[in-house]
């Protein structure tokens, strides 16, 4: 592993602490070894032509058009 590299346990530490849940270790454990499958499935998802720059729902825009 390079020295920019993270392994998955710190990566899901890291996120787990920026938002401020404190799982239990068996839950932890249960994340990390999820992590990997995570990634790939985003990863999939961005891969996918027009779908980064797409409205993921129907929006409604607030603004008011006149004519």
């Amino acid at each position: 592993m390079s020295e920019r590299e993270i392994d998955d346990r710190t990566t899901v530490l890291a996120l787990l602490k920026m938002s401020g849940l404190n799982p239990t270790a068996d839950e932890v454990d249960a994340m990390v070894a999820g992590y990997p499958v995570s990634r790939q499935i985003m990863a999939t998802l961005y891969a996918m032509p027009g779908v980064r720059y797409e409205e993921p729902a129907v929006t409604f825009d607030p603004r008011v058009v006149t004519a």
